[in-house]
């Protein structure tokens, strides 16, 4: 409905947003250069943040830019991760439609394929794991494991781990301690302050195809007020903002529409 009324080309603040048209802040450029550095030398990464303030839109961007002779890049999402899914998932993307039941089986499989993957072909498999906060104790203690292939010599993939803040916490127990060791690089996304707040509801109206700003900037104060820079939170109070105010008629959303929208909720 505001797309219309606003005569916008595009749907702003929306999630499938093509890499392309992503707004890079300062954190965000930051995660991805250190997760690319995971990739090159095939290692162990982490990357935390604050729900909604885009880890999966990094991963995302991540894969894009990745180089897809030189890398082959592994999503693997599921709750309460456990090592079996793991080996599961990530053979089944590898190109193995029935990987075998047995745990034994299933590793031997997986090092096999990720280890012929970059000798035969030259790829490194970078493999994300996200919500990582959720998986299983014994996965995570199966992180250091999975890459081990010659000791600690040499790893033909990349892992990366991606979860909320518990998930730092969860990384500094006892329990953890051998898979923190193995840590090289590390990210972490809060909000954004209040200036790349106000650049990225910007960037995302003239994605979009705006011919002019529609949010005055006591409003763009209102929107960091609340959201806290936290991107998942601008976008869905910014849409709610744009959509009371074309039900009103307005050309620019004002004060109002915002409360109104954050009482919505």
């Amino acid at each position: 409905m505001f797309q219309e009324h606003f005569s916008l080309q595009g749907l702003p603040f929306d999630r499938a947003l093509p890499c392309s048209s992503v707004y890079l802040s300062k954190q965000f450029q930051e995660a991805v250069a250190r997760l690319q550095y995971v990739c090159e030398h095939r290692c162990l990464g982490i990357l935390t943040g604050d729900v909604g303030a885009g880890k999966s839109t990094v991963l995302r961007f991540l894969e894009h830019s990745l180089d897809p002779n030189r890398f082959q890049f592994l999503y693997i999402v599921d709750s309460e991760l456990t090592p079996r899914v793991f080996y599961s998932l990530a053979l089944q993307q590898l190109g193995v439609p029935n990987p075998p039941h047995a745990m034994t089986r299933l590793k031997t499989m997986f090092r096999k394929v990720v280890e012929s993957t970059y000798q035969t072909k030259g790829i490194t498999c970078v493999i994300a794991v996200d919500e990582a906060q959720d998986m299983k104790l014994t996965m995570a203690q199966e992180v250091r494991y999975v890459l081990n292939f010659h000791g600690d010599s040499f790893s033909p993939l990349a892992l990366i781990l991606a979860g909320q803040m518990e998930f730092r916490a969860m990384l500094q127990t006892l329990l953890m301690a051998p898979v923190r060791r193995r840590v090289e690089a590390t990210a972490v996304l809060r909000g954004m302050c209040v200036a790349e707040t106000k650049a990225y509801i910007e960037h995302q109206l003239h994605e979009a195809g705006s011919a002019h700003p529609l949010f005055p900037n006591d409003v763009l104060d209102r929107i960091y007020e609340h959201s806290k820079g936290i991107t998942a939170h601008v976008n869905s109070l910014c849409k709610r903002a744009l959509l009371d105010a074309a039900s009103r008629d307005q050309k620019l959303v004002e004060q109002a529409n915002v409360d109104r929208a954050i009482q919505e909720h």
